[in-house]
């Protein structure tokens, strides 16, 4: 091979590589984590040493807990909601986040509480609103999304809840699950998988929250009055709070939550240039408070500066660059293969550039789905591992969409693209 054609093929393996190298990183980061000091497989973050209780003890020592959630002009899905949430209804509180339908009353009718909120400011300032509402009592508050809905059995529930009360850490993130019947469903299905199974718990006491979290009254009271109260990323802003103030946040996957997967391309496409506008938002405004942690804990350093600030923002350009490269090359290829001579064939337009990554990207997703998915989802999303490589390599293009809106809206303080998250004027 050249030296051009090497450093093509370089170019075009970045994202591989780098999804490779954090693939082993957290593999080894989850077994030290929660199976060094017990020899078991954990399904926390890290091992939760509350004592030994019986079910009807945690019942009866549980303390006052509360369900929050946020809504907006939801009155013709909210019923499926709270149907799902019939057996928490005496612990369920719903803010009306100004909504321009009948949501509230629709809620009322159903016999649940609903808070009317004054104006529309999105869900981290309604539960702001609704957090504050709260009986004095209530000393933990789980948040949820009105399109999820808790899979866990009643029991194990109050289980998970009696045992983050007695750690006394900060908040804890459930395992959320990517419902749906089509292809794009199951491919966030697998998505979701890696990125709990393997992501959140390689993270110990640090990890991230998601939209659906449970926290320490206290702590999300705090945070709340440091908090941008924007939409975007506003769970990754909440987990960085927290962790520049010394708390913990731990991964506990006996807490399933099922979420509706995003149906169509134009949506999905949609949702993730707002994630990277938000994660790009949040992570240049409070990195630094994280540098101190980060000095302490080589666990803590490799997730919060060398994976989100060097492999996620840094090498993004390089990134872009490599998926030009295997671009050209998957069109060369099939040009070639139906004959049509239209692409010229040079060391740039090298269709083994392609079909090298790809057949990387296949047995990285292969090693991912032996060691990270479960019993229960392995034989679900097996058939989808072929695709996952392009619909990894494909979400270059629109988080390179959300970092440029986070340029432009700082310079100009307009957007190149509208997403869903963006407030309408």
């Amino acid at each position: 091979m050249s030296r051009l054609g090497l450093t093509l093929y370089i170019l075009a393996s970045t994202a591989f590589f780098l999804d490779l190298v954090d693939l082993l990183v957290r593999l080894y980061l989850r077994r030290e984590h929660t199976s060094r000091f017990t020899g078991l497989a954990s399904p926390t973050s890290v091992p939760l040493s509350v004592g030994t209780f019986t079910p009807y003890e945690m019942r009866l020592h549980t303390r006052p807990f509360a369900i929050v959630v946020s809504v907006y002009n939801a009155a013709s899905q909210i019923g499926q909601f709270l149907e799902a949430m019939q057996p928490y209804r005496d612990w369920l509180w719903l803010i009306d986040d100004a909504s321009s339908d009948d949501t509230c009353k629709v809620i009322e009718d159903a016999g649940f509480r609903c808070v009317r909120a004054p104006a529309n400011r999105h869900k981290p300032g309604a539960l702001k609103t609704l957090v504050s509402s709260l009986p004095p009592t209530v000393e933990t508050v789980v948040v949820m999304d009105p399109d999820a809905r808790i899979v866990t059995s009643y029991e194990e529930f109050v289980h998970v809840v009696f045992e983050f009360q007695r750690s006394g850490m900060a908040a804890m993130c459930p395992r959320i699950a990517a419902a749906g019947n089509n292809w794009l469903a199951h491919i966030q299905r697998l998505e979701y998988c890696l990125a709990f199974s393997v992501g959140r718990k390689s993270l110990a006491n640090f990890s991230i929250t998601s939209g659906v979290a449970v926290y320490r009254r206290d702590a999300l009271e705090a945070l709340f009055d440091e908090h941008s109260l924007s939409a975007y990323a506003e769970d990754l802003e909440n987990a960085l709070i927290l962790l520049a103030r010394g708390e913990s946040i731990y991964y506990d996957g006996r807490l399933v939550v099922e979420t509706d997967a995003v149906p169509t391309m134009q949506r999905l496409f949609s949702q993730r240039v707002g994630w990277y506008f938000g994660l790009m938002r949040v992570y240049m405004l409070r990195w630094r408070s994280l540098c101190a942690r980060s000095a302490r804990h080589p666990g803590f350093a490799y997730q919060y500066l060398v994976y989100i600030g060097g492999f996620v923002v840094l090498m993004h350009p390089l990134k872009l660059i490599g998926l030009g490269v295997l671009t050209i090359s998957a069109f060369n290829g099939l040009d070639n293969g139906l004959g049509l001579h239209l692409v010229p064939d040079t060391g740039i337009t090298n269709p083994l550039y392609f079909q090298t990554v790809y057949a990387q990207y296949v047995g990285l997703m292969v090693l991912s789905w032996a060691t990270s998915v479960g019993r229960r989802e392995r034989w679900h999303v097996l058939p989808i591992i072929p695709l996952y490589p392009i619909y990894a390599l494909a979400h270059i293009v629109p988080s390179t969409i959300g970092y440029i809106n986070w340029f432009t809206v700082r310079l100009w303080g307009r957007r190149v693209y509208r997403d869903h998250y963006q407030p309408a004027r």
